[in-house]
């Protein structure tokens, strides 16, 4: 059973997000100590990382992960999370097929990424989804190909559709985040909120006393 509270604050980050290797380790495992509900890591764009040097720092990530008791999740990369050991996997649009992504899956946790309404139609009747990803709310710069934003009109309407749990994504910082949440989603999820944070136990406090 799929336990929608680690939605609540969804931190999402790759080697390609940060200054190398070791500032992604450290702004992650500072996240970790100040409390993010689950991780997701994902390796995205001309610098990301791939084959044997991804696999090498997702081990370390699910390490890291393991010690704070928080779930980790892929970003399109089943077979890295089998053999890591993580508890889900996140597919976008372009991701490949969704049934047969499902269905290699397995017991993972399975979220999709939505934009807007025919998307979602396009999905709602497939079993084995745990929950959805709605965005990009505002406009983000961590994906090049991103689609164009929704607002949070476009949330709102797809947050009440959804027949599943959803996380907002996309250009969610601590300015917007109230109005985000407002809107009756399950949680945000969120890269350059915590990645460039001067003070990341600040921005999780804060963050989490808006669910309060």
């Amino acid at each position: 059973m799929f336990d929608s509270s680690i939605l609540v604050n969804y931190f999402v980050l790759g080697t390609q997000d940060t200054n190398g290797e070791r500032h992604f380790f450290e702004v992650l495992e500072e996240a970790l100590q100040s409390r993010i509900s689950v991780f997701q890591y994902r390796e995205k764009g001309q610098l990301a990382l791939s084959g044997s040097e991804k696999l090498r720092v997702a081990k370390k990530v699910r390490q890291l992960t393991a010690d704070y008791h928080v779930p980790l999740i892929i970003d399109d990369d089943i077979q890295l999370a089998h053999e890591i050991g993580a508890e889900g996997v996140h597919f976008g649009q372009k991701d490949g097929d969704i049934i047969n992504n499902i269905q290699l899956a397995g017991s993972l946790a399975v979220g999709v990424s939505v934009s807007n309404d025919s998307q979602y139609k396009r999905i709602e009747n497939i079993e084995g989804i745990d929950y959805i990803g709605i965005g990009p709310v505002f406009l983000t710069v961590s994906k090049s190909d991103a689609n164009p934003e929704i607002g949070l009109e476009g949330l709102q309407y797809l947050t009440r559709k959804s027949k599943w749990p959803s996380v907002a994504i996309g250009g969610i910082s601590e300015i917007n985040l109230s109005s985000v949440l407002s809107t009756g989603v399950n949680g945000a999820a969120v890269i350059s909120m915590i990645s460039q944070s001067a003070n990341i136990s600040a921005t999780l406090k804060y963050w989490r006393s808006l669910h309060l």
